[in-house]
C-alpha cells in the first residue's frame, strides 16, 4: 500500500479494501452498501462490518455531491482497552 497516496488507505481493515476500490465500485454503480459489499468484499469482515458507517459516508457524499469525502475513515476518539 502506497502511503503517500490517500486513495490507498484501507476503508476495510478486515479484507484490505482500500478506499479507491470503493470509490471504484460506487462509481460504477453500487448504489447500496450491500452492492458495495458483494463487489468489494468490504463491510463483511471478522469484525462483524465496523466500516459500514464509512461505507454509508461515502456512498451518500458521492450521491449528493458527486464526490467523495477526502478523508471517509477519521481515526476514532477515544482510546480502546
Amino acid at each position: 500500500m502506497d502511503q503517500k497516496n490517500p486513495k490507498s488507505k484501507l476503508i476495510c481493515l478486515c479484507n484490505s479494501v482500500p478506499q479507491s476500490e470503493i470509490e471504484e465500485a460506487i462509481m460504477s454503480g453500487c448504489d447500496t452498501t450491500s452492492k458495495i459489499s458483494g463487489r468489494t468484499a468490504a463491510g463483511v469482515g471478522e469484525c462483524g462490518g465496523s466500516c459500514q458507517p464509512t461505507l454509508r459516508l461515502m456512498l451518500e457524499t458521492y450521491k449528493q455531491t458527486g464526490k467523495f469525502p477526502e478523508n471517509p475513515r477519521a481515526p476514532s476518539r477515544g482510546t480502546r482497552k
